[in-house]
């Protein structure tokens, strides 16, 4: 992996996100190339200091404000799509920086302006997305939907995040690549995630088919969405809730596994026992899961688990993982595929050669991306003179 921090896994894996959903590595160098010279941190504690912290957040805030201040003079000259691709850069970096951000005032804050930007850059550049609240046992779930433009009634994928993703993170990185096939891209805010979590303290499940079906129950009500085809996409973590959302809601018809998972707790309990570079923060996972100490959320976690949920998948299946992803390992992939009931099922993973080798492809995401949108989009009633896919692995 591209090691902006070399030696520090969670900061450089910030800065790989943020360019992935489309930031600058200028920007990253200007504002962020000073923090290099901060005193090494203690590898093997569970917190980094408050004094890195406060650099840390400090940057991604300094460099989140430039972008506003030029989409301001952009405005200003009357140039609104410019200035919308300033604010879209800025709520990225807004959201990147307050991942690292224990809970507080500076998370808040971060977090609130990255929903700020974005709701400028939609506003500037007319995003091509519709704004959506979607009733759930866990409350209103806020997402974005993004349709072709099409007349007809289109088939959707709905796309989770990993665990600390949210809708406006997700959306800068997908963009209109379903879209552009004909289908319908639903980005939401689901338990453990973006708004939920932030705002109203909804911590994850590990049954996502609950909130899998309050959304499908949703689409159901548009005439704008082929509701007979829905199609799940979970990126990181989220294949845990994609893989669950096929196997226990049947109106799903097909499943994309963007870093195949297999057992989330075992994962997570070797990263917390063989923690580096602050990986992970003590705070994050038991925030994310709603439990008072890391040891309750990594007993909780154990839930989630894909071993017996696998051979209950029998949609089309397709999961990408990389060759040398540090995340979750290439065995885990290799181990849902073979589980896995469906008989339409791919498994690519790509290698150091080709690039895309790290987790979600972050060190070149771009050919990633657009395979899924292709394989999904030939899953689904696009058009009619498609050819019929076949059974392969790759």
């Amino acid at each position: 992996m591209f090691e902006f921090f070399p030696g520090d896994r969670a900061w450089s894996s910030t800065v790989n996100l943020a360019l992935m959903a489309g930031g600058s590595l200028g920007d990253m160098e200007r504002w962020l190339g000073p923090l290099r010279d901060l005193p090494a941190a203690d590898p093997s504690a569970a917190d980094p200091p408050p004094a890195r912290l406060e650099a840390w957040a400090a940057a991604w805030a300094g460099m989140a404000h430039r972008q506003e201040e030029l989409a301001a003079l952009d405005l200003k000259a009357g140039y609104p799509l410019t200035a919308g691709a300033r604010y879209l850069r800025a709520s990225v970096y807004h959201a990147s920086g307050q991942r690292q951000i224990p809970l507080g005032p500076a998370k808040s804050e971060s977090y609130a302006a990255a929903l700020q930007a974005f709701g400028n850059a939609v506003e500037c550049a007319s995003l091509p997305l519709e704004r959506i609240h979607i009733d759930s046992p866990d409350g209103m779930m806020p997402g974005y939907l993004i349709a072709p433009d099409a007349t007809d009634p289109r088939p959707v994928v709905i796309v989770y995040g990993g665990l600390d993703l949210t809708k406006e993170l997700v959306y800068a990185v997908v963009g209109t690549a379903f879209a552009r096939r004909g289908v319908t891209c639903l980005v939401v805010d689901t338990p453990g995630t973006g708004e939920l979590i932030r705002l109203r303290g909804v911590p994850s499940r590990p049954d996502y088919e609950v909130p899998t079906a309050a959304i499908i129950d949703y689409l159901e009500t548009r005439r704008d969405v082929d509701a007979r085809h829905v199609a799940v996409l979970g990126i990181s973590f989220g294949g845990y809730y994609a893989a669950r959302a096929a196997a226990f809601e049947p109106r799903v018809s097909a499943c994309v596994s963007w870093a195949g998972s297999w057992d989330c707790g075992a994962v997570w309990r070797r990263r917390w026992d063989g923690r580096s570079g602050y990986e992970p923060a003590s705070w994050f996972l038991p925030w994310v899961l709603g439990t008072p100490t890391v040891e309750q959320a990594l007993e909780r976690l154990e839930e989630w688990t894909l071993a017996d949920v696998w051979p209950r998948v029998t949609q089309p299946l397709l999961i990408v993982h990389g060759e040398d992803d540090r995340e979750i390992p290439v065995a885990d992939a290799h181990r849902a595929f073979e589980a896995a009931g469906s008989e339409d099922r791919t498994l690519r993973v790509f290698t150091a050669g080709e690039g895309g080798t790290e987790h979600m492809q972050t060190d070149d995401p771009g050919p990633a991306l657009q395979l899924i949108a292709e394989w999904l989009s030939l899953r689904m009633p696009v058009e009619a003179h498609l050819p019929a896919p076949s059974p392969r692995a790759v």
